[in-house]
């Protein structure tokens, strides 16, 4: 679930070899080896005697690649006819080096059959026209929200939370964000307005700037992003003496990660049960803590990328154990029904490795065996063996929690990698917090290795703590308080967090100038929520950025300490300003951007939604600023009829120029002067030209060669505006951009 240290996030470190040559991309199947796991697994028994070889086998076999389909998009069966009806026919006969290699096939367990498996490997895809023109589909879909690549096992947590609109959820360790995002797809369903609250918190800064640019794809006015060490997240307070407490929580910890070796490849060189051993308390504190944070009748899933039972089951047992009759693990073998999975272990064994450069397993009957093993040790050994909690033991009452209805997934089942899944229920009357469990000095995790599904990997210590900007005091561990009704101005007077660097979140006056001028230029009815307006500067000012939240999202941010909560975004964005040096006669500052269109439709008054047709939506792919005059004259005429600056158009369905469209398709268009412009980026551009006219139109029509230097500066200034508003449509997508602006 980390990060590498001091590395891009998402680059793997080079490889080199027992020879010191090679890279990770060449790494040989030969030397993916490790006789220490294989001697641990063999030992713990996870898999008989006759399944070893396929299980290895398996591991040394590159990750097939697999996406799913946001379902929360209304053009979600679309995009998935389109791959089955457009692409899979291209590639039913694809031949390499006189072999040959399956299409993409739907992933049998997955609901709805909204997600997908490639076999073909890497070179077949770049060599294969038919592959090579499915993975350009993919990457463009991908890149403007409408698909997500994720692996297959990864997608198994979210979908068991079973979550719904109206539920608070909490993603304790989100980076980098694609099981985040199946969570928010959940909350928001299309055509629901959701109350629900996401908060997704990863304690690496950095990796939340890339929560932020993920979940910008799909974005929610219920999405919070926090950068909190996930074993200590505080209380927070909802006002007038209520806390806040979660329908479902998320806590996919940081682990070992050997789960991941058929892609995280470097484990194969670097793998040791020490990992497992050393990560067991930090895991067991953070499932604890998302214990203390649940409503009574809510859900918790606890799941791993690793295959360890130290990390998976007894983490579980000891947690069940220290709340005891308060929680249960659910019996989801309904769910999910034609995915292959294994029963949770009730019995497991304990080992320590040795150092030195031939490392030994040394297995460990029991933690008194154990101490007495540790005792036994020279002095100079003794001081660097670390300390174990006695919870990595199976207990004594193993047989009795239920343990087996955990998932256990391993790859020669179904082609995946590795993953552990523990789904868990509140069953306790009280909201109180957990009793505290016996827990060894946690050892120093400077050399423990921990990786995440992306394939990199980092020490544990960087995956448990939020970053310190070098310089910045150490962050205080006291929590807000979690009663008492306090004002927004009151949360401010708090001592803040000064190793925190991020600016302030303020709501804006209703009654603002800037906020009357919105409302009267859309037209917004009085039920828009015009007081859920964020901005990021302490007083409120709608400068550049208007951020939309639901209620809960307002009370969370009015009566906690934004620095406390290490508070990185919040919403989503409702209105961008758009100002023009060359043109003052705009009625309205502000426009709608593309990803919030959805949300102010519903607002919007019945004169503010121009519908269209086909041909336009032809006419404003294929130019970048297409004049006016080349519109048909019905299209003309509501076009000069319409204000300078933003304007909603629906475009509807139908089968002209050369294209279909299948539903309506609501879009934000810019007018200037004497042109128009659809206001989306150039991929989504050019990908909604796919999939409507079957080949990407899309071309930078420049000013004509026959007119005169005046005309050509004059027809400048005038689309000006238009030109700002289409670069900040391309733009704003960026990760630091999107939150740091205000």
């Amino acid at each position: 679930m980390s990060r590498k240290k001091n590395a891009k996030p998402g680059r793997s470190k080079p490889f080199r070899n027992r020879n010191g040559q090679g890279s990770w991309n060449d790494f040989p199947v030969s030397e993916r080896t490790n006789k220490l796991f294989e001697e641990y697994y063999k030992g713990q028994g996870i898999l008989s005697e006759e399944e070893w070889t396929p299980f290895l086998e398996s591991l040394k076999n590159d990750l097939p690649t697999t996406f799913r389909i946001t379902e929360s998009r209304a053009h979600a069966s679309v995009i998935n006819d389109m791959i089955k009806t457009r692409f899979l026919p291209e590639m039913q006969n694809v031949e390499l080096d006189g072999k040959k290699f399956d299409p993409p096939f739907q992933i049998p367990w997955f609901p709805g059959s909204m997600a997908w498996q490639v076999d073909a490997p890497k070179r077949v895809i770049r060599k294969s026209e038919p592959f090579k023109r499915f993975q350009r589909f993919l990457v463009g879909e991908t890149e403007v929200g409408n698909l997500s690549r994720q692996e297959a096992v990864s997608m198994i947590p979210p979908l068991l939370m079973e979550v719904k609109p109206h539920h608070a959820c909490l993603d304790m360790c989100a980076a980098p964000g694609s099981k985040t995002a199946q969570i928010i797809e959940a909350l928001n369903p299309h055509h629901t307005n959701s109350p629900g609250l996401l908060i997704a918190n990863d304690a690496d800064h950095k990796r939340t700037f890339m929560l932020v640019h993920q979940t910008g794809r799909m974005p929610s006015k219920g999405l919070i992003v926090t950068n909190l060490d996930a074993s200590i997240i505080p209380t927070m307070s909802l006002g007038n003496g209520e806390t806040l407490r979660f329908d479902r929580i998320l806590a996919d910890v940081p682990c070992s990660g050997d789960g991941t070796l058929r892609k995280n490849l470097e484990i194969w060189g670097k793998w040791g049960c020490n990992d497992g051993n050393s990560l067991h308390s930090l895991q067991l504190r953070i499932l604890l803590r998302a214990m203390s944070l649940m409503k009574p009748g809510g859900r918790l899933v606890y799941s791993t990328c690793s295959f360890n039972p130290v990390e998976n089951e007894a983490v579980v047992a000891a947690a069940l154990n220290t709340n005891k009759g308060q929680f249960s693990i659910v019996d989801a073998s309904g769910l999910l029904p034609n995915l292959k999975r294994r029963p949770g272990l009730s019995s497991w064994k304990v080992a320590t490795q040795t150092s030195g450069a031939e490392k030994q397993i040394v297995w460990q009957d029991s933690f008194e065996a154990y101490e007495s093993y540790v005792k036994d040790l020279p002095e100079s050994d003794r001081e660097k063996t670390r300390s174990w909690s006695s919870t990595l033991w199976p207990p004594a009452n193993a047989e009795e929690l239920g343990l087996e209805h955990a998932l256990r997934l391993v790859p020669h089942d179904q082609d995946t990698g590795g993953f552990f899944v523990c789904v868990i229920e509140k069953i306790g009357a009280a909201e109180t917090e957990p009793a505290n469990v016996e827990l060894s000095v946690p050892p120093p995790l400077d050399d423990v290795v921990v990786a995440d599904e992306t394939g990199t990997s980092t020490s544990a210590k960087r995956a448990g703590s939020p970053s310190i900007e070098e310089g910045s005091s150490k962050r205080s561990k006291s929590e807000p308080e979690a009663s008492g009704s306090k004002s927004q101005a009151q949360s401010k007077r708090q001592k803040r967090d000064i190793g925190f660097r991020e600016e302030p979140f303020s709501y804006v006056d209703p009654d603002h100038a800037e906020i009357k001028s919105i409302a009267n230029y859309f037209a917004l009815k009085e039920e828009f929520p015009k007081d859920n307006f964020l901005v990021r500067n302490e007083y409120g000012d709608p400068v550049r950025v208007l951020y939309l939240t639901n209620d809960i999202v307002k009370r969370i941010v009015q009566n906690n300490d934004f620095s406390r909560m290490r508070l990185i975004s919040a919403g989503m964005r409702g209105f961008v300003r758009q100002d023009s040096a060359q043109r003052a006669e705009f009625y309205c500052k502000w426009r709608i951007p593309s990803e919030s269109i959805l949300e102010a439709v519903p607002y919007l008054g019945d004169d503010k939604i121009i519908d269209t047709d086909v041909a336009t939506l032809r006419m404003l792919i294929e130019e970048q600023y297409p004049p006016i005059v080349k519109f048909s004259e019905a299209s003309q005429k509501w076009m000069n009829e319409i204000p300078l600056g933003n304007t909603i158009v629906r475009f509807m369905p139908g089968d002209e120029a050369e294209g279909h469209l299948s539903m309506p398709l609501i879009m934000p268009v810019w007018k200037a002067n004497t042109s128009m412009a659809l206001l989306i980026d150039k991929k989504e551009k050019s990908m909604l030209s796919l999939r409507t006219f079957g080949e990407d139109i899309c071309t930078f029509a420049p000013l004509k060669d026959n007119k005169d230097e005046d005309a050509a500066d004059e027809e400048a200034a005038e689309e000006g505006a238009a030109d700002q508003a289409v670069e900040e449509a391309e733009g704003e997508e960026g990760e630091e951009r999107a939150v740091n602006k205000s």
